[in-house]
């Protein structure tokens, strides 16, 4: 084999490897400019479904649990959906322990909630599907200023960690 017969598989190898990387990391969400693409749960018109929005994050420079749930707490781009969060929510911490991730807002959580059983639904399965798209989250579980609370808005047991409800999630 001659050196310019060697050097043009090298360079088709190099090319098909580069190739099937790329086209890897887009199949897992993760565009090659260093963003990474989220689904974030806001409520239908309706107030029956949560339905998802994509969105993209900074992939790296943040920390992606907080960088998601800052997106959805900012609401829906999208005419068709209502948001979830309520104005003034922050969310003040996200730590991982196994495979529970504890999601600390502020007391505008509670003080700026609208209320009522559906309301506190759609606000409760938002941040739970949303962050539990993570492979390695399976349950949330919801926090204000540091501290467990029993329930939202009167409706939910809030006081355990909870699974995602695909049941409301309209495609």
């Amino acid at each position: 084999m001659n050196r310019r017969t060697l050097i043009l598989i090298l360079l088709v190898l190099l090319i098909a490897f580069s190739a099937f990387y790329f086209w890897n990391r887009q199949e897992r969400g993760i565009i090659p400019d260093g963003a990474e693409e989220v689904k974030l749960y806001f409520s239908t018109k309706d107030a029956m479904y949560l339905k998802a929005e994509t969105r993209k994050i900074e992939a790296g420079k943040t920390n992606k649990y907080v960088e998601t749930i800052n997106e959805l707490i900012k609401g829906p781009v999208s005419k068709e959906l209502n948001r979830t969060i309520p104005e003034g929510v922050r969310i003040r911490e996200i730590r991982i322990e196994g495979n529970i991730a504890y999601l600390d807002f502020n007391q505008a959580l509670v003080d700026n909630h609208w209320g009522g059983s559906t309301g506190e639904i759609m606000t409760i399965y938002s941040i739970v599907n949303t962050i539990t798209q993570f492979p390695e989250i399976d349950y949330a579980k919801i926090l204000v200023e540091g501290k467990e609370i029993e329930t939202l808005a009167g409706h939910m047991d809030t006081s355990v960690a909870l699974e995602p409800d695909c049941n409301l999630i309209k495609e």
